[in-house]
């Protein structure tokens, strides 16, 4: 009995609807940004029945800017990583490794042609392993767009958070929902304008009163609605959510490998898609071709796919899944070498900027080396802490 009900209860949060036919593609308004850093840490220790105490440690840096216009999108992603281990045996040493990589990228619209544009990008990683860093530059054409409409999703939960607790009743139309969400698509320029610690009251007050012109609380929202109202906005955190598909196509550079050689000439191609499923699922496709040309043949292709579904099973639970995919076609006499890595987790928000996360993976290298160590499939779990910096 308990597991059809705990069955039951599963389903109900993956397939449930909202009352209102909205969708988080309805939101149109193109012009948006969001910013956001993570440090994820964790650590494993074991001791007894050992000569000392063995451990393995992990920290994980993201960060990710983005800013949408109809004339301009530009991102900016820098992650590091740096991870460190002993073991138990009286021999064992310390072993670190890190690592760091950036990308940027502006993609420019035609006027005359709104879902046509040209792009400039820029890529560089370093490895303690190697003594060079990587470096190069890109730049094409492309066609597409995607929205964010993360406002949109917490228009949507902002409705349904005062309507379980009968602040607020009855039906909410499409269009009360979308302008509630351009007022929510503004709290940068709120922040700006009244500062970061002297924003919210304003910035809520302009909320309430798009409620009460679109009729969603027209008398306006009690003391006890605006606490409801600012734990959403503040004290809950949301996923990006996005629709729309774009691909771009161009030329580049190396200006630097890792063996400290330069100006080798690359094609790149590049694909996004991005949909969201109900009014709490996100799905993204990443996916990617570079080809490097040294000497007039091609010394490097390179084929990599990202895929992830992120479902808020509730406002604090989230299920996230990744698969991610990398081949490295090789040339002359060396194998290609096939990565693959699936995995999956769950996060429970303790606040909107700290969660922790279980995860379980698997990941597997084909090389077509025997006997090196990785002819198996690698299960990795996972339990640590995730902080929000921004």
């Amino acid at each position: 009995m308990y597991k059809t009900a705990l069955a039951l209860g599963v389903s109900a949060a993956l397939f449930s609807v909202s009352a209102s036919a909205i969708e988080i593609s309805d939101y149109t308004e193109v012009e948006s940004s969001y910013e956001e850093a993570y440090v994820t840490g964790s650590i494993a220790t074991q001791s007894g029945n050992q000569d000392k105490t063995s451990y393995d440690a992990s920290v994980f840096v993201d960060y990710e800017k983005n800013y949408s216009s109809r004339e301009r999108n530009f991102n900016i992603v820098l992650d590091g990583n740096y991870q460190a281990n002993r073991g138990g045996n009286e021999g064992d040493v310390k072993e670190d490794s890190y690592a760091v990589l950036g990308a940027a990228n502006v993609d420019n619209y035609f006027a005359d042609k709104p879902n046509m544009f040209w792009y400039a990008s820029a890529d560089a990683a370093y490895q303690d392993k190697y003594d060079d860093m990587y470096a190069a530059v890109g730049g094409g054409i492309g066609y597409g767009r995607v929205t964010v409409a993360t406002p949109l999703a917490y228009a949507v939960r902002i409705v349904e958070e005062l309507q379980q607790h009968n602040i607020i009743k009855g039906d909410v139309s499409d269009a009360a929902y979308l302008a509630l969400a351009q007022v929510i698509n503004r709290r940068d320029e709120f922040r700006s304008k009244f500062g970061f610690e002297e924003y919210e009251a304003e910035f809520i007050a302009a909320i309430e009163k798009s409620m009460k012109d679109s009729g969603i609380a027209p008398n306006g929202i009690t003391a006890l609605g605006f606490a409801h109202l600012r734990r959403v906005l503040f004290e809950e955190y949301i996923n990006i959510r996005k629709y729309g598909w774009l691909v771009r196509g161009g030329v580049g550079v190396v200006a630097s490998d890792y063996n400290g050689e330069s100006g080798d000439p690359s094609i790149n191609l590049e694909f996004e898609y991005a949909k969201p499923v109900g009014l709490r699922g996100q799905f993204i496709n990443l996916a990617g071709y570079t080809a490097i040309w040294n000497d007039g043949d091609t010394t490097s292709q390179k084929i990599t796919n990202r895929m992830s579904y992120t479902h808020e099973l509730s406002d604090k639970v989230d299920w996230v899944n990744l698969w991610a995919l990398s081949v490295d076609i090789a040339d002359g006499d060396r194998e290609d070498v096939v990565s693959n890595t699936l995995s999956s987790a769950f996060r429970y928000y303790l606040t909107n900027r700290l969660n922790v996360e279980a995860r379980v993976s698997l990941s597997r290298l084909d090389d077509d080396i025997d006997g090196n160590g990785n002819d198996d499939t690698d299960v990795t779990t996972f339990l640590g802490v995730r902080y929000r910096l921004k």
